[in-house]
């Protein structure tokens, strides 16, 4: 347990109401963001198909990801009235929900709402975890870490699935660990009960959790030569999995692929197969079929890969270091040297490591930074975003572990340089408000558009700004480059025109940063002309005649 830093701290209540206060406060400034952010790229698809689910009990549009997140960013629209537009494409008509009524603001706020019970959901169960194994004030200063991590706040003010999946992997893998620790038939049923809603959540959650799974099953089998799990529990958690998961496609029952829905990418694979298999795939009715159809379908995306950019060059699918050089970029250098030092703790105590609760640490850590390297999508931190309750633990544990060190002359400098790398976090997290989506720390924030863009820097997110400006500057009209969605509301914009490769207009002329770096070809004349960056992802440019 932690020994207080002075006898203040000693009363039991502090830690737990610190915590608390943390989250109050990082839930304010998570709402901060919802007036200054336009809706971003994916968050009119979410929506979209989120309320078919609701409204019509069906789930049609799209079946790349599970629907419990999608749920929760049209469930307080549907409670307040909204239905579906019945629009035949999703993303016209995510864009006919948030513009319902001309209440943008108020319809896109409402969206993004129902993600916040996620980030207070993860908070809670962190918190909770780490008092149980370590001690209360290990639960706080891990709560204080997490609810002041920019890319944490960015994420959970979207109507977006990677918060949700952040929050459900921490509580599923956890659950886990307290199910080896504990193998309970209530354990079990929690454990089974918790992952299927994880697997509801995005389909990344599968090679996340088993992976870490079964290291974490691994590593205290060869530690206590013996499985920790005896077989009634396990084959209850397992029981419990596919019920929950069919629950979640409203009990569905048909072809994971009719043809009248088969996604072009997948046509080529149906055909390679032979005719049994084809007619597996196309016409044998399945229990959830939807669930199998977006796994599938997931694989095939994953497998292709999309263009990416890193460290000022555009490629195609994946670099290994990818998602190495974004942790390193836009977590906040406090968090990366406690996290550090609690892996440094881990290793150099013999007692920690042989903890479950500190394997699962690490686990829950270096997981989905592996299964992310060893993938071929590179659109975004946003992909490994579960990683971070695990480094916030991580973090807690090296700075406690620290400050109680053995008495000597540096024991002042050292609770003095925690309490100062705390203290810079939140200062760091403050000084970025409401710019937690694109934050990049102190030492790669001057040069942030060298490192990443592609919703890291750049998501559509600062439309709203650009209106703004224009309306400042008396613009009359604008050719524009926008990377966002298609079908969103440009109506706001004075007259635009679209700018295009190979246009050379004069006047007022925006461009988005992903399009500009991922479009040299396009867009790299403009590299000559000054311009004024709008929010952190828009150059606003003016050129006269004379200029070209």
């Amino acid at each position: 347990m932690l020994r207080p830093f002075n006898p203040f701290l000693r009363k039991s209540k502090i830690a737990p109401m610190l915590a608390f206060f943390a989250v109050l406060v990082s839930t304010l400034l998570i709402t901060s963001t919802y007036s200054t952010y336009s809706q971003t790229w994916d968050e009119a698809a979410h929506i979209a198909c989120g309320m078919q689910w609701l409204s019509e009990g069906t789930y049609k549009y799209e079946a790349l990801h599970p629907p419990l997140a999608r749920l929760a960013t049209a469930l307080i629209p549907f409670l307040a009235g909204t239905r579906s537009q019945d629009k035949a494409d999703m993303m016209a008509e995510g864009n006919a929900l948030i513009n319902l009524h001309g209440d943008y603001t108020k319809n896109l706020t409402m969206s993004r709402l129902g993600i916040m019970p996620f980030f207070w959901l993860v908070c809670f169960v962190v918190y909770r975890f780490m008092r149980d194994a370590f001690g209360s004030w290990y639960g706080a200063t891990a709560v204080v870490l997490l609810a002041f991590c920019p890319p944490v706040l960015g994420n959970s003010a979207l109507a977006t699935t990677d918060a949700p999946l952040m929050a459900m992997f921490t509580w599923s893998f956890l659950r886990l660990c307290r199910f080896v620790q504990k193998p309970t038939l209530t354990n079990a049923a929690l454990v089974g009960f918790v992952f299927a809603l994880s697997a509801l959540t995005k389909f990344t959650e599968l090679p996340f959790f088993l992976l870490a799974a079964v290291l974490l099953l691994v590593s205290v089998t060869v530690r206590t030569r013996r499985f920790p799990l005896p077989i009634r529990p396990l084959f209850l958690a397992i029981s419990i999995v596919p019920p929950v998961l069919w629950a979640g496609y409203h009990f569905s029952y048909g072809p994971i692929f009719p043809w009248d829905s088969i996604p072009p990418r997948t046509v080529a694979k149906l055909n390679s197969l032979s005719t049994r298999e084809r007619e597996f795939f196309t016409v044998t009715p399945v229990p959830g079929h939807e669930f199998f159809r977006g796994l599938l379908t997931a694989g095939t995306n994953g497998t292709l890969g999309r263009p990416s950019y890193l460290l000022g060059q555009n490629y195609w699918g994946r670099r290994w270091y990818f998602f190495p050089v974004a942790l390193l970029v836009k977590t906040p250098i406090a968090l990366l040297l406690l996290c550090g030092t609690g892996v440094g703790a881990i290793a150099l105590n013999k007692r920690l490591r042989r903890d479950t609760n500190s394997i699962a640490l690490l686990l829950g850590a270096g997981c989905p930074l592996l299964v992310g390297m060893a993938g071929n999508m590179n659109i975004g931190l946003r992909h490994v975003l579960p990683m971070f309750p695990f480094m916030a633990m991580l973090g807690a544990l090296g700075a406690i572990q620290l400050g109680q060190m053995s008495r000597d002359r540096g024991e002042s400098a050292r609770r003095a340089a925690v309490l100062l790398l705390i203290g810079f976090e939140i200062v760091s997290c403050l000084r970025a408000t409401p710019d937690f989506l694109p934050y990049f720390n102190e030492a790669a924030a001057s040069h942030a558009d060298y490192f990443l863009v592609n919703s890291d820097l750049d998501w559509g997110q600062d439309l709203f700004r650009l209106e703004a400006r224009l309306r400042q500057v008396h613009a009359s009209s604008v050719a524009i480059s926008y990377n966002g969605d298609p079908h969103a509301d440009l109506s706001g914009l004075p007259m635009h025109t679209a700018l295009s490769g190979g246009d050379r207009p004069t006047g007022w002329i925006a461009i988005s940063e992903m399009n500009y770096k991922e479009q040299p070809e396009n867009f790299g004349w403009l590299a000559k002309y000054p311009y004024t960056l709008v929010g952190r992802s828009i150059r606003l440019y003016y050129l006269r005649p004379s200029h070209l």
